[in-house]
């Protein structure tokens, strides 16, 4: 059986044809996707669905990508914070989940002052992919709290992990949102990861009761 369109479809996908058809010479000057959003935003088309069918629609009719801008614009900036990452504080954290139980853990060495507990459903944690991810953006997320605690303008992480497809793209939004500078070193050996055993403790710990200041003298000191 063919499903019908919805009318609300159907006026969306008009809606963004017209859009772009009939302000062509303004988005064909734009050169950057913040650009092409914030005239979105300003004419009330910047939500989920009807934002959608105004990017293929600017692809149709202008050949212009929205998605290859953004991309762009997030490899250059990750590009900046490398060059920047060398003279910033870093910190080191270990991370990982466990889909069988459902929970993740964040940890300094040795296991020390951790963050752990159940995923939230928000987590979307399906697989042990999902939730070494998901633990690894928890990383990310706490160091962000350090750098913000200290007014840093950017905070260099070591990130250690047990996935291989816990990458340095998969965590790019989290990086830039955070302006943290991740690198990932991934282990095999789980005695070199104590995240694996914390995130099987039974109970929670709430990532306020991470002491950053502590996370942060341990990086200078190790830099000594």
């Amino acid at each position: 059986m063919t499903r019908k369109k919805s009318t609300n479809d159907t006026a969306d996908w008009d809606t963004a044809r017209d859009a772009v058809r009939d302000n062509s010479t303004a988005l064909t000057a734009m050169t950057s996707h913040t650009e092409l959003f914030t005239w979105a935003k300003d004419n009330g088309i910047d939500n989920g669905s009807l934002f959608a069918k105004f990017k293929t629609e600017l692809r149709k009719q202008l050949h212009i990508d929205y998605d290859e801008l953004r991309q762009k614009a997030f490899d250059d900036r990750t590009e900046e914070m490398a060059q920047q990452a060398a003279d910033a504080p870093q910190v080191t954290l270990y991370a990982a989940g466990d889909s069988e139980v459902d929970s993740f853990a964040i940890c300094s060495d040795h296991g020390e002052d951790p963050w752990y507990g159940e995923f939230h459903p928000n987590d979307k944690v399906t697989d042990q992919d999902s939730a070494d991810i998901s633990a690894a953006r928890k990383a990310m997320y706490l160091a962000g709290q350090a750098r913000e605690q200290e007014n840093l303008e950017l905070i260099g992480l070591r990130l250690v992990v047990s996935n291989h497809r816990v990458t340095q793209q998969v965590l790019q939004r989290d990086s830039l949102r955070h302006k943290v500078f991740v690198t990932i070193e991934v282990v095999d050996n789980g005695e070199d990861n104590p995240a694996l055993e914390v995130c099987r403790l039974p109970g929670f710990r709430s990532w306020r009761e991470v002491s950053l200041t502590d996370l942060l003298a341990a990086a200078a000191s190790g830099a000594r």
